[in-house]
């Protein structure tokens, strides 16, 4: 931890954003390390806070700009690339696909918390042709949560670094959690709702004729009796 600081102290901003777009884009850097270390250097005077915040979203959102552009361009193939080291590859699509599908694009603001989730939801956004400017803003979304979250524990533990990221893994596990609780409340609500517009659509369609014309009908037969009655 204290080499990651060192080396965030000696090539400062460029490095967190180096870190954090690459950890994005799918190469294996501890990015929430990295934000550990920019955290208690803003704690220490010797970054801004904001600023580090700042770079560390834009990283984040460009990297998932990339692969969003790829899923929306190239489709499945960019599913299956990603789990192409999966036990079995059209599965794993499958169940990216019905987990997308099921919670729609807020499964993007927790993504970055959940190992795996985070490498598949740009893409999956794009195939499932989410507009561009909705991804954006659930995209900024959660990497200002993630940035903020990682950087804020090195903030407030700068003195306890290694303590910091030992609380950092259980962090991301309690907020992925909480807000997976909040997703399937949201919805089973979205489901509950669409059932009972469902019911009221078809109660609708089965209504009972309408009186007035129901007396109009009614009275077509008196008039042919009565037609027929002054005939004779």
């Amino acid at each position: 931890m204290n080499a990651i600081v060192q080396f965030v102290v000696r090539h400062g901003y460029s490095t967190l954003f180096a870190a954090v777009f690459a950890r994005q884009i799918g190469l294996p850097v501890p990015a929430p390390l990295f934000l550990l270390a920019a955290g208690a250097l803003a704690a220490a005077g010797k970054l801004g806070l904001l600023p580090a915040l700042g770079l560390a979203v834009a990283a984040s959102v460009l990297a998932d700009w990339v692969w969003y552009e790829a899923g929306r361009f190239r489709g499945d193939r960019v599913l299956h690339f990603i789990h192409r080291l999966a036990p079995d590859p059209d599965a794993a699509d499958r169940r990216a696909k019905q987990t997308f599908a099921r919670f729609g694009p807020p499964l993007i603001v927790l993504a970055k918390f959940v190992l795996g989730l985070d490498a598949v939801m740009p893409p999956l956004a794009g195939t499932s042709h989410t507009s561009r400017l909705r991804f954006l803003a659930f995209d900024a979304l959660g990497a200002s949560l993630y940035s903020g979250a990682y950087a804020g524990l090195g903030y407030v533990f700068s003195h306890d670094l290694n303590r910091a990221a030992a609380y950092a893994g259980r962090a991301g596990t309690v907020l992925a959690g909480l807000a997976f609780a909040v997703l399937s409340i949201y919805a089973a609500r979205k489901l509950v709702q669409r059932h009972r517009s469902t019911r009221e659509s078809q109660l609708v369609q089965i209504t009972p004729a309408d009186p007035i014309r129901g007396a109009g009908s009614m009275a077509n037969p008196s008039r042919i009796i009565e037609g027929l009655y002054h005939g004779d």
